[in-house]
């Protein structure tokens, strides 16, 4: 994501750009209106068309500043417990673990798993998350199939043996972070669950700490979501505070993420009244009123309603913010 800085100063050279953009629009209507000659409006014609065409590529690049804007401004919209439990554990200069990401349908969890990613620090080398989707039939809930698809990710052959792609991915960490991400593990039995954390995370986590040294900058960290709060009836071995006592082997249950209260939604759009337009901020206590009724305080529904209040297209933007 851009820094704030640069995306202020390049808002600002569209702005003026669309301006001038616009009085040259004027200026070509005026002057077609004038000119009577056929071949000279037909030119004033298609230098009207072009600039018009260029004002609508101008105005599409000044909104998506401002989408991004709303959305860094929406980032810091609750997950306070989660975020400060993430924080913590990247202040203790810790390169290797598990989170459970967890919370009821549309509770934003991948928009907080977005968060996480942002602040692990920057690595030399571009890295994406490995991503496993456990609601598709092409990916059958088996730990074989994991370090399969684990495998080609990193580009070990597609036959080789746990051991080996688990090697892969030590070679792997001395240049670069490993985030692998297992979507709806609600999906899971319990039996299942417990067999990929101690089959397959466990493994990596062991080797990991035995070939690499300490003082590897590389992150190795796998995330768990679950869209429904299941996680709570689990009977897993589940850290759920980072202590002096906790290994990586053992993933974090993250605080489950809960609906917006009145009180969080009032104090965010009191902090970001330099972002958002007059017309949300200048009534607060009306303005959350008027969210929580149309939403219930369900996060992704929150956050479509503030997207559309600031005059922004929350469907066009949907895909975009909840994926990876």
């Amino acid at each position: 994501m851009p820094s704030v800085q640069y995306s202020h100063q390049r808002q600002q050279e569209l702005q003026k750009y669309y301006t001038e953009l616009t009085e040259k629009i004027n200026h070509l209507r005026t002057k077609a209106v004038i000119e009577a000659g056929a071949s000279v409006h037909y030119q004033l014609k298609n230098e009207l068309k072009e600039a018009e065409k260029e004002r609508d590529r101008v105005e599409k690049q000044l909104q998506a500043i401002e989408n991004e804007r709303i959305q860094t401004q929406l980032f810091q919209l609750n997950y306070k417990d989660q975020a400060l439990l993430f924080r913590k554990f990247l202040e203790k200069r810790r390169r290797i673990g598990s989170f459970l990401v967890h919370g009821s349908p549309e509770h934003g969890q991948i928009f907080l798993l977005k968060r996480f990613l942002q602040a692990i620090p920057y690595n030399s080398t571009e890295t994406y998350p490995i991503e496993f989707h456990l609601r598709s039939k092409a990916l059958k809930t088996d730990i074989t199939a994991f370090w399969r698809r684990l495998g080609r990710e990193i580009g070990v052959e597609n036959l080789s043996s746990p051991d080996e792609i688990a090697k892969g991915v030590i070679v792997q960490l001395q240049t670069q972070h490993i985030i692998l991400v297992f979507h709806d593990v609600d999906c899971f039995i319990e039996e299942d669950l417990q067999t990929l954390i101690c089959d397959f995370w466990r493994r990596l986590v062991n080797l990991a700490k035995e070939k690499l040294p300490p003082d590897n900058e590389s992150f190795l960290l796998m995330f768990l979501v679950a869209h429904d709060d299941c996680a709570s009836t689990w009977k897993i071995n589940f850290a759920n505070q980072l202590d002096s006592v906790w290994e990586p082997h053992t993933p974090i249950r993250l605080p489950m993420i809960e609906c917006l209260s009145d009180q969080v939604l009032a104090t965010w759009i009191d902090n970001a009244i330099d972002i958002l337009p007059t017309t949300v901020t200048e009534e607060i206590d009306y303005t959350v009123r008027g969210i929580l009724k149309n939403t219930k305080g369900v996060p992704e529904r929150v956050f479509a309603e503030i997207f559309n209040l600031c005059g922004c297209n929350w469907e066009e933007e949907e895909v975009r913010w909840l994926e990876l």
